[in-house]
């Protein structure tokens, strides 16, 4: 076995043994991506402007594990025009059952 391989064997045996030793075997069995948490932030705002408009959906998904998501709609203070029902895809009445901005933002701030 040539020096390169045995080395760089010795490298993966290491770094495996230091996963297992911060989180487990579980962590260990998921390598380096039980480590990685890169999310993907996704916002809808209540207007067609974000001067305009307040965050009306917060949605977060982490690249490396989809299971590990956050998505919720919250009411807006003041009613979609019909143009941003249109261009979202959701109605007042649908966005009515929704928890407040500040509930939903609270929330997500505490995912992220």
């Amino acid at each position: 076995m040539s020096d390169k391989l045995s080395q760089s064997q010795k490298l993966l045996h290491d770094s495996l043994f230091e996963l297992y030793m911060q989180g487990g075997l579980e962590l260990m069995t998921l390598g380096s991506r039980g480590l990685k948490r890169e999310l993907i932030i996704d916002l809808e705002t209540s207007a067609l402007t974000p001067e305009k408009g307040e965050i009306i959906r917060y949605r977060a998904v982490n690249r490396w594990d989809e299971n590990d998501e956050f998505d919720e709609w919250a009411t807006p203070s003041t009613p979609l025009s019909s143009e941003a029902e249109r261009i979202l895809g959701v109605t007042n009445e649908q966005l009515a059952h929704c928890r407040s901005t500040n509930a939903v933002l609270k929330e997500f701030m505490t995912f992220i």
